[in-house]
């Protein structure tokens, strides 16, 4: 699966909003394939959420893939957790128990 705006997409995650009624709305998590910065020697890992916020695409930055892949999951954890405050804790991954998303 690609999404143009983050590149090959290496990892996915379905998470859902749930109203006071208990219905769901999905919200999808991408993370992109790490890539060498250009004229750098480090890497980059853009993520993206898509169903709720701005929907941008954010880049996680390390000096190798792994570094990369590692600081794009904690930011998404970061910004997700921060989402999930914004939306008074009702984002929820079917994995996990509530406030949870499996990412450090």
């Amino acid at each position: 699966m690609e999404c143009e705006s983050i590149g090959e997409i290496i990892a996915s995650r379905m998470l859902h909003v749930v109203d006071e009624h208990g219905h769901q709305r999905p919200v999808s998590v991408f993370i992109g394939k790490p890539q060498p910065l250009p004229n750098s020697s480090g890497y980059e890992c853009p993520y993206q959420i898509i169903g709720i916020g701005t929907q941008e695409t954010y880049t996680g930055h390390g000096r190798d893939a792994i570094q990369a892949l590692r600081t794009a999951m904690i930011l998404l954890g970061a910004n997700l957790n921060h989402l999930n405050d914004e939306l008074g804790g009702r984002l929820v991954w079917n994995g996990g128990p509530r406030g949870e998303f499996g990412l450090p």
